[in-house]
């Protein structure tokens, strides 16, 4: 096969590649503004301003941030997960949160969930789910769990982490190791000939004293 069809096709395969990328971007897009068309039309839900920009809550979604926030935690609201939008997501420990209200309770949604927290779940995900109800109830108490599973993974990344760098460090060590016992034995080796090349010929000074001395003892 010719360097100029493998080129083309190289160029083909990628052009494809870039074009599902900007369909998957687009249909992201079009999910999340439907999402956020439908939270608009619901009763009592707001538009909250979020670190990421104004964004449409229910009223149990509302009460959960809060809380959250409360709490001291920065949690993204309706952040796409493998096609799937969470409420709300910590994506540097992969954990999803989910705020259930009172149409969770319908089998067809149910089983829609069912399916999405299998998909975030075999992505990496922890996806912890609160009720409505527990939720209207016992907010700070939600937002106390998140606290602590975020935190927990957190620190498990950060263990792993100093984990991974000491391992890292080992392997420069170990590979620097003969290439600084051979500069030692060239300092050594400098500092000797220094020695010797000083010990042969002593400096100036020492020599015309002691040609001074020498006629001194003439006279």
């Amino acid at each position: 096969m010719s360097v100029g069809r493998l080129i083309s096709r190289a160029i083909v395969r990628e052009i494809a590649r870039t074009e599902r990328r900007i369909a998957r971007t687009e249909r992201q897009k079009y999910v999340y503004r439907r999402l956020q068309n439908e939270a608009a039309s619901r009763p009592e839900s707001r538009r909250v301003e979020t670190l990421g920009g104004e964004v449409w809550m229910s009223p149990i979604e509302f009460k959960l941030y809060e809380a959250m926030r409360r709490e001291g935690l920065n949690p993204i609201p309706q952040f796409c997960i493998e096609g799937y939008y969470a409420d709300f997501a910590f994506p540097d420990v992969r954990v999803a949160i989910e705020a259930d209200g009172a149409a969770y309770h319908g089998g067809d949604r149910r089983e829609r969930d069912r399916k999405r927290e299998w998909i975030l779940r075999r992505a990496g995900w922890t996806v912890k789910r609160f009720y409505g109800t527990t939720i209207h109830h016992k907010a700070a108490n939600c937002a106390y769990v998140v606290k602590q599973e975020v935190e927990a993974r957190r620190q498990r990344v950060r263990a792993r982490f100093m984990e991974e760098e000491l391992e890292r460090q080992a392997r420069r060590d170990a590979l620097l190791r003969p290439f600084r016992k051979v500069i030692q034995w060239l300092r050594r080796i400098g500092h000797r000939e220094v020695a010797r090349t000083a010990a042969a010929d002593p400096p100036p000074a020492i020599v015309a004293d002691t040609r001074t001395e020498s006629r001194r003892g003439n006279h």
